[in-house]
């Protein structure tokens, strides 16, 4: 009976011990990552802020601006390894109600490591043809402190984003990354805009220009989840002549997270925290945890008593013959 009893707790044990070890190196790499069903939207404000009203072609200065960005995960486009997200994004003025821009874009990107990829119907703006790399709305879950590029939709490419160190947001230690792009010129055709706007007299031709956009940006990542809880971006859209001197600025909005917004990415963040720490560590060490004594438990069984009869006849031979 007790070898019975011990054989079970062998058994058991062992399969314990290898569930553990199963959730913690295969369950676990494969269920981490970018959820596909997601839905989430972010606000983010600039105070005096200033912008080109193009209903009266006047430059707002002194704005309160606010920035919509929502993301739906397409689950049907959506995979094991790939995660399709569209987002639409709506910046208005929060204080005359005039819509600014409208953006949208669409993101098919690794799972894991955040990385993009060129299929499932990415696109910016409606256009299919641009070509995405890098990492976009999702960092890497194992955030690593170099060698990132995040991809930027105003100039349809990815850009470094360098390791600025670590940093305390509400009690949270995070990396702090700061991504910076220089004046660069945009794809686009922009309407005539009258010579005054760029400091010419008043009776001078409508001037044709080409648009420049730059950036600084600054993302707080959580380094147990890679999510991002905090962000502020300095954005500068500026015209300039084709043909001679002056430019305008048309946009430059800095922006930063609602309060409102860093509480949700916050929660979602410590909710993805723990359902990691339960695959990576608190099963895998339950498994082992309980598997092991399991073994030892069922080997002692087995055959630790098997070992004390022989020992007690041993004794009494050679009692018997000093006799």
């Amino acid at each position: 009976m007790r070898r019975i009893i011990g054989f079970s707790l062998i058994g058991v044990g062992m399969f314990l011990v290898a569930a553990g070890v199963f959730v913690r190196f295969y369950v676990a790499p494969t269920l981490i990552g970018a959820p596909t069903d997601i839905y989430q939207v972010t606000r983010l404000q600039a105070d005096n802020a200033s912008y080109l009203d193009a209903s009266s072609l006047t430059v707002r200065t002194g704005a309160t601006v606010s920035v919509t960005n929502t993301v739906r995960g397409d689950v049907e486009a959506s995979g094991d390894d790939v995660a399709v997200y569209d987002t639409g994004t709506i910046i208005q003025d929060a204080q005359r109600g005039n819509t600014i821009e409208i953006q949208n874009a669409r993101y098919p990107f690794d799972r894991r490591t955040g990385e993009l990829r060129n299929c499932c119907g990415a696109a910016v703006q409606g256009d299919t043809n641009a070509r995405m790399d890098g990492i976009g709305l999702f960092w890497p879950v194992e955030v690593r402190k170099d060698g990132l590029e995040l991809f930027d939709t105003g100039t349809l490419r990815a850009w470094p984003v360098t390791f600025a160190g670590e940093e305390r947001v509400d009690g949270l230690l995070t990396y702090r990354f700061v991504q910076r792009i220089p004046a660069t010129k945009v794809a686009g055709e922009t309407p005539a805009l009258p010579a005054r706007l760029f400091g010419r007299p008043e009776g001078d031709p409508a001037v044709e220009a080409d648009r420049y956009y730059q950036a600084e940006a600054t993302y707080w990542i959580d380094p147990r989840t890679g999510a991002a809880i905090d962000q502020r971006r300095h954005l500068v859209t500026t015209l300039r002549p084709k043909e001679g001197p002056g430019s305008l600025v048309i946009a430059d909005l800095n922006l930063r997270m609602t309060p409102e917004a860093k509480k949700d990415l916050r929660a979602k963040s410590d909710e993805g925290a723990e359902q990691i720490r339960l695959l990576e560590a608190i099963l895998p060490l339950a498994g082992v945890g309980a598997g092991l004594p399991a073994v030892v438990a069922g080997l002692i069984l087995t055959f630790g008593e098997g070992r004390r009869p022989a020992q007690r006849g041993s004794r009494r031979a050679r009692a018997t013959a000093g006799r």
